[in-house]
């Protein structure tokens, strides 16, 4: 678990500090901070909805009573992570191609 919470919090450090690094580049700038908001929306739904959901079951081991409202938060939860990361992905795809000038 350990190694996972590193992984994720240092992500979002990298993607903080290229965006810090691009600042003085307008359109690069634009891109790359939109995809650090995302992966910081990614990784927040994942700590509010995704985990709390892991910890209630047990990682998926136990069935408590609520379950089924359980696995409709965690399923839409990773659902919209992905999403998240790909507009991400995306963005810094978008951020690294050649302005055109």
């Amino acid at each position: 678990m350990g190694l996972n919470i590193a992984r994720f919090f240092s992500l979002l450090f990298v993607a903080l500090v290229l965006t810090i690094m691009v600042r003085h580049q307008p359109k690069v700038f634009g891109l790359t901070l939109a995809a650090f908001l995302c992966l910081l929306a990614a990784h927040g739904l994942f700590w509010i909805f995704t985990f709390p959901a892991n910890q209630a079951t047990s990682n998926w081991t136990t069935l408590p009573e609520n379950w089924t409202a359980l696995r409709a938060q965690w399923e839409y939860s990773h659902a919209a992570g992905a999403v998240l990361n790909l507009v991400a992905f995306i963005m810094l795809v978008l951020s690294m191609l050649p302005s055109g000038k």
